[in-house]
Order: C-alpha cells, then sequence, then structure tokens
C-alpha cells in the first residue's frame, strides 16, 4: 500500500496569513491615510505663500493691496479654496479652507500681511500661531 502525499495548505497556516494580513492592514491604512493628508496640507499652504507673494508683488509695484485680485487659480490644483477678508490698502488676510470633498473639512490656514500665520485642524479646535502641517499634530 502506498501513501499519497497531501498539498496544499491546512486551516491554521490559512488563518495565521490572514492575521497577518490584518495586522499589517491596520498598520498600514491609517498611515498611508496621513501621508495623503499631510500631502494634501503641504499643497495648500504652498498655494497660499504664492498667493500671499503674489500679494505682496502687487503691494510693491501699487503701494497698495489689490484686494479684487483672483487667487482661484492658485488653488484649481488645491484640497483648498481661498478667501480674502480684512483687505484695505495696507492690511490684508488670506484664508484657505479644506474643501469637504477632497477630505479636508475642518483644516483652515491663514496669513496675513506681516507674514503671521494661523492654522485649525481637525485635531486642534482653537487656532494655533503657526501652520499645523499634519493631521495629528496639537501645537507649533
Amino acid at each position: 500500500m502506498q501513501m499519497s502525499k497531501q498539498t496544499g495548505f491546512t486551516l491554521i497556516e490559512l488563518m495565521i496569513v490572514v492575521v497577518v494580513v490584518g495586522i499589517l492592514t491596520g498598520i498600514a491604512v491609517p498611515a498611508y491615510t496621513d501621508h495623503i493628508v499631510r500631502g494634501k496640507i503641504a499643497q495648500g499652504v504652498g498655494a497660499l505663500s504664492e498667493a500671499k507673494v503674489r500679494m505682496e508683488q502687487v503691494f510693491n509695484s501699487e503701494r497698495t493691496y489689490n484686494c479684487a485680485l483672483d487667487f482661484s487659480p492658485v488653488f484649481n490644483e488645491t484640497p483648498f479654496s481661498v478667501a480674502i477678508s480684512n483687505c484695505t490698502t495696507t492690511t490684508f488676510t488670506m484664508t484657505a479652507t479644506g474643501k469637504s470633498a477632497n477630505g479636508m473639512s475642518g483644516y483652515t490656514y491663514t496669513i496675513n500681511q506681516s507674514g503671521e500665520k494661523t492654522s485649525k485642524t481637525p485635531s486642534v479646535t482653537a487656532s494655533q500661531s503657526c501652520w499645523l502641517l499634519s493631521k495629528g499634530a496639537t501645537s507649533c
């Protein structure tokens, strides 16, 4: 009588693989999501910085801030929209607000003519006097 050799995986081996994959997924997905959010924040604050530079260029040539400038093209490719407030001939405040359609609801970044920065994220309810550059950051 000849014994046949079985091939394949046992149920225990399969369950071990499922557990390992589950653990890796539990670690990798949140890390990946946080990485994506950091990239979106970088896009927003980069566009906000560029808009401030353009506002300063206008001020240097016209000796006044132009409150009617349209900065939406600067923000077209970002998950943020921009608004200008407190705009006079010598002051302005620019605010980049996260678009909820892009998963950035609750993120707000501002800068004024003096370069003073503030930010709020879903993790932080009180405005911080800097730009928080990650989802979990709570202070400068």
